[in-house]
This record gives C-alpha cells, structure tokens and sequence, in this order.
C-alpha cells in the first residue's frame, strides 16, 4: 500500500472530514436525521442570515469611547518619566548620570556639586566636585532590597566610599582606582519613595582637569541584581576584608562567610555594554534609555516608564498598543496615603485580543477621589516575547476643552497699572482679608484673574526688567545691578511695531534709564527723578491728561504706582478701616523706607503693637490705590474708550512682614514676597474667568503681542496666556516660578510649593499650610519628587527654557527634548 503525503495538515483534515460525511449520516438515528433536515430547512430559508464558520472573536479591550480630551499626553512627556523594570513583581528604578535628564536628581545642579558629562578613562560619568556630592533618586514601594551603582574612582591607591540615604549610613566600600559595580544591602534603611543620598570619597583624583572624589555612571535602587549576575570571588572577599577590619573579625574568621550581605564592589571595563542575557558580567547591567525622547517607544518585557501625574477625579488612562497576541500592558497606579507612605491603587495587566489586530485601544479610569499627584507605571508585560510598542499613551478627561476663537480683535488702547509692593493676599481676590480694594476686585469679577502668578525678581530691578523684557534674570542679567542689554527688546518697542502711541508714568526710580528701559516712548516721565508727587491719585490724572490729547490713534500707557512701597503713609479716610484702637507710638503718620530697613536689620527694636501699625499703614496704602484705579476706570468710561482697552494690572513683588521672621522685600522667594496679582481685562476676553494654572510674569509681554496680533517673540521666554485664559490648558497644573537672583528658585504647581537652595529644597503643602512654615518633603514623597524632577529640568536650563516652544516644566511641549539634550 502506498502512503500518501499531504502538503498542508489542513487540507487533509478537511477531505478526512468530506469523505466521512456520508459514513455518517448512514448510521444516524431518525432523531438525527429530522434534526438534520430542519437545518438544510433553515439554511433555505432566505430570511435567515447563514452563521460564519470563523471562530468568534473575544470581546475586545475595554475603552472609553464617549468625548473627552487630553489633560497629559504622557509619550510627549517622556523626559519627566522615570526608568523602570520589572522582574517577577519585583520593581527597581534606575538613574543614568551620563544623559541630560539626570540634572533633575540633582536639582539642576543648583548646588554645583556635580561635573556633568565628564570624560573618564572607557566612558562618561558624572563627578563629585570635590569629595562629596548629592543625589535624589525614587525607589518603588514594597521592599527595597538593594542599590547599586557603576562608579568610577579617580584616585590613585585607596578611596573609600561612604553612602548615606535619608540620613541613614550604609557600609562603607573601599574602591580600586578605575571602574567598579557597587551592591550595597539596604536592610534597616529607611528608604522611601523618594530618596536623599549623600555620596561622600575619602580621596580625590582628577576628572576633566578638576578634582572628584569619584564619578557615577547609573545607579538603581529596587530589588536585587539577578542571581548570575555576581561579583567574581576575590573581589567579595576583598570588600568583605574590609567589612572584617571594621567589625573587629579574627584572622580565623572566613572572608566569604563575611561577604554574604555585605556591600560588593565588583571592577570592570567600561566599554559598550552587552544585553544582560547576552553577557552576565557586571557591566551588562544597564539602564534602558526609553525617556531619552518623545513620541512612541518600545519596551521590552519589563521594561517600563513612570510619571508623576497629576490625576483629576474624572480622569482615563487612554493606551494605544501595537504588539503580538498574548502581549500587552501592565499598569499601575499609586497614590500617597500621608505619612510617607505610598499605596497602590491600581494594579493591571491586559493582553491584545486576538484576531482584533496588531494595534489596539485601552483605557482605565484611574481610581483616585480627588484631585491629587500619583506615580503611574506601565510596563511591557512579562508574556511578550517581541517588544510592545506604545504608540499613544495618554491621561484624558472626559467632555471637551471651552472652544476659543480663532482670532480676537486687538485693543485699540492698553493701560498696564503696576502696583509696586503689592502681596495677592492682601487683595479680596481669591483672598479672605479685611483690605478693602472694591475697584480692583470688580475688575477681577469682570475679567481674568490668576490664582497664582509669581514675579522674577523680589526687588525693582531684577523684576522690572522681567516684565518689560519678558526674560527670567538669569538671561536679562539684571541681579541687583545692571541694566537690560540694549539688543533686547522691550515691550514698548513692540507696541511701536503696531503703530501704538506709547507713553510711561513711573513713580519707581529704577523703572527708568537706571534699567536703560527709557526707551521707545512718546511720552515718559519719572516721578522720582522728577521730583513730583508720587501717590497713585496724581498718577491716574497724570496719565488721563495724555489719554485726552491721544484719542486719535491707538496707545499704550503705562502707569507705575507705588502706594504700599515704603514709605507707608496714613490717609485719613482709610486708615480707621484697619486701624480702630488708639497709637501713639513712633508710626503714627508714616513709616519711613530708613526705618523699615532700620527694623529689617534689628537695629530699631518695635513691639507687637508697633508690627500691627505698620501693617495697618500698608493696608489703608492698597486702599488708596484702588481708589486711584477707580478714579481712573471711570474717567475712561466718561470718554468712552473703557469697552476698547485692555488692561493688566499686577506687581513687581509682594513685602513681608515678620511671616518668616523678617521685614520688607529681597531676601527669599517665599509666598508673601512673590505671589503677586495678575489681572487682565478686555471686553474680548473671558468675563469672570478663575485660571488656576500658574502664571509668571515674563508671560505679560507675549500675551500682549498675540492680542496685538504679531508674530510671538523669538527671544523671549514667557508664554502667550491667551489659549490658558481659554481654558485650553485642559485643567493640567501649570507652575509659577519665582527666582531670587540665582540663589534661591520657588516653584508652585496646584497647591504644592518647592523653595529649592543651593544642596538643600523643602516643600509645602499650601493647601494645609499658607504660610510655608512646614516641609512636608518625607510625608509626601511622591508630591516631593514630582516638584524636584519640574525645578530641576528649569534650573538646568533657565536661560534658554521657552515656555512657548518647550512647554512647561510640568508639561512639556514637543520637540523638548531635542532642546535639552545639551545642559546649559
């Protein structure tokens, strides 16, 4: 008998299953047969739809399919990820400190602590600038078993390496010179989400010509390295010689037996790495690159990326996936509980549907109950064989964005009334306060006002010169001396470009040729150097008198008052507001600028009595300067052109007094001293619109010009506020940034604040905390790491950052990365 071969497996199934056919019905039962014959019945019957015989396909992913709109597109946020891997649940998060992005471990390098980029011996490192250097790195929740670092130790002969986390000291390591993988047990370490180390050499060598202690290639807290990945023999023992001198061991004592959870240096060439299932050698160990860029990206299984994002009650986690069958995302989602801990909230794996195609859609409703910082993860998941690509990965609210017009028709005249030394908080603005200022109020009620907006600068000069050159100081270069560069333009000069009249009434003498702005006006005056009155009533009739004359032709009029600046003087139709007990101390009609300063500096003692009288005179200040405002709204009614001006009314910076155990202005970056009001109105604006997105002041300059209808600046660095004021932001907290010269940075998103100083930062929670009295950085590590990663990328990149074109520091815009890949 010849055996038959059938060329497809199939193809002799079915003739098997043909052939057999009449095999059975042969030996059916009558039962059978009637049932067999009402279906060749039913089959002839055209009403019915024959049923396909492909296999029914699984439901697909869940999705969500109603309206909705993206608040954070997370693949364009890439660079504010994290690296992340995952191996048998067991999570580690690594840093690189050869890429751009590790400036946000160490707050832009504001304390100089590190060299950057430096070339060493087989590869690229960052270096302690001396003997020691910090670092702030996330670790996952759960147990963290181990870190683990690539170093580099310059030093010829011994170096020791000591490392401490949030305060806590792990085993000292004896380095060799050159490169070394460290493993370092951390049992008993108080690790958190986030994480404060101090690496601390006990020599140095050179690194790019300066003198380090040692350099860092990557370092990873998480669970431990992979058991074949092991330190060779003598190199356990030597760090475990070590660890025996310490502990006092006899000579007896085994080497190895001592090695066991001790720290292990392991030294190795620094070449190229190998994948790790390609070579199990130490420096196979590498961290992935995947934030290294923006759109889709490619992960491996286990490989992940984690945000900090800000999750609004009704938001969806939206993934748009390309992999094989079988593979697909894991998420997670954690969120803070207080008190330092962190909790999961979410944990969850989906696999593509088969048959459903290559590419498929997902979505989750994140289970937080209010607005609130969390720590989202996802990952490839274990079962994909070939890399999963995320080809869109977004947080989306459902509904959609306010619509906003394509064009708006620009001002025929503009009034910028800029109240010198006033604090928001002392305006009935968003504000419970006993100041009476009606006729700002009404303007904000009217208008558009922002909940925070903070100012460049604590003083006249280095603020004055951001809100006309719309520039952070560090690229302007007013820090208490200087002025503004006469290549950069500002912002009368572009009202010149639209054909505005321009005229500038100042009663702040550095808002003058002192900061070259005495320029590009029509008509301009200095009161100080003038020698004329000062007060805002003599202001407003100031600048009214030039309205008259002006009519014809489109202007802009900027008027510069300084009412609540020292000296602080008593109206007697205002000051009773504040004022209701009797004083006869040594403020009774004023306060001086002297004896301010004499008070700042603990030279002129005053009692608790004195504090409230000069609070009180700088209240009724306020008072008389709404007047003034009012006094001029309605002028400008009377001559019908209110309807056609755009106004903007806000602050060089704010004054405290004694909330942080001083007085006055300039000397930190606190709420009182830089959050100050920022008010637009226009009858083609929004009516009575509330922007909680941060707002800076550099930001004036470039709105003004898109109302203007000219091209955006190319060299400025404030963003067009018009699409925010629109609501176009799409809810997602925006940041204020305040800087005092280049020593101290503030920075707000929502109700979380980061006061970052050289080597040191604290956070507040200004929802609990108005007054910034409280770091709250450990009990809320998540909300902590969220503002560090956001003022370091700033801080790195201050003097190039473009909000309009980088987006930003929460958000950032595309083509970001490219920017940033050189640090400034």
């Amino acid at each position: 008998m010849t055996s038959m071969k059938w060329p497809h497996g199939l193809a002799f199934a079915t003739l098997v299953f043909v052939a057999g056919a009449p095999l059975a019905c042969s030996s059916r039962s009558p039962e059978q047969a009637s049932e067999v014959r009402q279906n060749l019945e039913r089959v002839a019957d055209p009403s019915i739809v024959p049923v396909s015989g492909a296999p029914e396909l699984d439901p697909p992913l869940p999705r969500l399919d109603g309206e909705h709109f993206t608040s954070f597109d997370l693949l364009q946020n890439r660079p504010l990820a994290h690296r992340v891997s995952n191996r048998a649940d067991a999570r580690a998060y690594w840093v690189d400190a050869r890429e751009p992005d590790f400036m946000r471990y160490i707050h832009g390098n504001h304390g100089r602590e590190w060299i950057v980029g430096a070339e060493v011996d087989g590869g690229v490192v960052s270096a302690t600038k001396g003997r020691e250097a910090r670092i702030w790195l996330p670790a996952a929740t759960g147990e963290v078993e181990e870190l683990a670092l690539r170093v580099f130790s310059p030093a010829r002969g011994h170096n020791d390496l000591q490392i401490t986390i949030n305060g806590h000291r792990l085993e000292q390591v004896a380095l060799t010179e050159g490169w070394q993988t460290l493993r370092l047990p951390l049992k008993g370490a108080p690790v958190r989400a986030d994480n404060a180390i101090v690496l601390s050499f006990s020599n140095m060598g050179r690194v790019d010509g300066q003198l380090s202690g040692g350099g860092l290639a990557w370092a990873r807290l998480g669970d431990a390295l992979p058991p074949e990945v092991q330190a060779e023999e003598g190199d356990v023992a030597e760090a475990a010689v070590k660890s025996e001198r310490e502990s006092g061991a006899g000579a007896e004592s085994d080497p190895m037996e001592h090695a066991k959870g001790a720290a292990v240096a392991d030294p190795g060439a620094a070449e190229e790495p190998a994948a790790l299932e390609n070579d199990a050698s130490p420096r196979a160990i590498e961290p992935h690159q995947h934030i290294l860029g923006q759109g889709e990206v490619a992960l491996d299984a286990g490989q992940g990326l984690s945000w900090l994002v800000w999750a609004h009650q009704d938001a969806h986690l939206q993934l748009e996936v390309e992999a094989e069958p079988g593979c697909g995302p894991r998420v997670r989602l954690e969120r803070e509980e207080g008190e330092g801990t962190v909790a999961t909230a979410l944990d969850d794996v989906r696999v593509l549907v088969k048959g459903r195609g290559d590419t498929q859609t997902t979505s989750w409703k994140l289970p937080v109950e209010e607005d609130a910082i969390t720590r989202l993860e996802i990952f490839a998941g274990e079962g994909c064989q070939e890399p999963m690509t995320l080809k869109g990965a977004r947080v989306v609210r459902e509904g959609s964005l306010p619509e906003m017009p394509e064009t708006i028709e620009p001002p025929r005249y503009v009034l910028f009334w800029v109240i010198d030394t006033l604090r928001a908080d002392y305006l009935p603005i968003h504000f419970e306060t006993n100041v009476q200022a009606p006729n700002l109020k009404r303007l904000a009620d009217e208008g558009v006002s922002f909940e925070v907006a903070y100012v460049q600068g604590t003083e006249s000069r280095a603020s004055h010169a951001s809100l006309f050159s719309g520039l952070y100081p560090n690229r302007h270069g007013v820090a208490g001396r200087g002025k503004v560069r006469d290549d950069v333009r500002v912002v009368q000069q572009f009202f010149k470009d639209a054909d505005y009249r321009t005229a500038m009434y100042s009663s702040n003498g550095y808002a003058s040729h002192l900061l070259n702005l005495r320029r590009a006006w029509d008509a301009y005056q200095n009161n100080i150097h003038e020698q004329t009155a000062l007060d805002g009533m003599f202001m407003a009739n100031q600048g009214l008198r030039w309205v008259e004359s002006n009519l014809d032709h489109p202007f802009f009029l900027y008027l510069g008052t300084i009412d609540p600046h020292v000296t602080y003087r008593r109206h007697e139709e205002y000051i009773g507001l504040y004022d209701t007990e009797p004083y006869h101390g040594r403020f009774q009609r004023y306060i001086s600028g002297e004896d301010l300063g004499l008070v700042k500096g603990k030279k002129l003692p005053v009692s608790e009595r004195d504090k409230e009288r000069i609070i009180n005179l700088y209240k009724n200040e306020i008072t008389y300067n709404d007047n003034a405002f009012g006094h001029l709204r309605a002028e400008l009614e009377r001559l019908g052109i209110w309807e056609d001006t755009l106004v903007v009314v806000t602050s060089d910076h704010g004054e405290e007094f004694w909330e942080h155990g001083s007085v006055g202005h300039g000397h930190n970056v606190h709420q009182e001293m830089v959050h100050v009001p920022l008010i637009f109105h226009y009858a083609k604006l929004p009516r009575g619109r509330v922007v909680k997105a941060g707002a800076d002041v550099v930001d004036v300059l470039p709105t003004v010009t898109a109302l203007l209808g000219l091209e955006h600046p190319e060299d400025k660095q404030g963003m067009n506020l018009l699409p925010t004021m629109f609501g176009q932001h799409g809810g997602y907290p925006s940041p204020a940034v305040a800087t005092q010269y280049q020593l101290h940075y503030g920075m707000q998103a929502a109700q979380w604040k980061i006061y970052l100083r050289a080597g040191q930062f604290k956070l507040y929670d200004r929802s609990q905390d108005v007054l910034e009295l409280n770091d709250v950085a450990e009990a809320h590590p998540l909300a902590s790491r969220w503002m560090q990663d956001s003022v370091g990328w700033f801080r790195a990149h201050r003097s190039r950052w473009d909000k309009e074109r980088w987006g930003v520091p929460t958000n950032v815009a595309p083509g970001f990365w490219e920017k940033v890949s050189q640090v400034d």
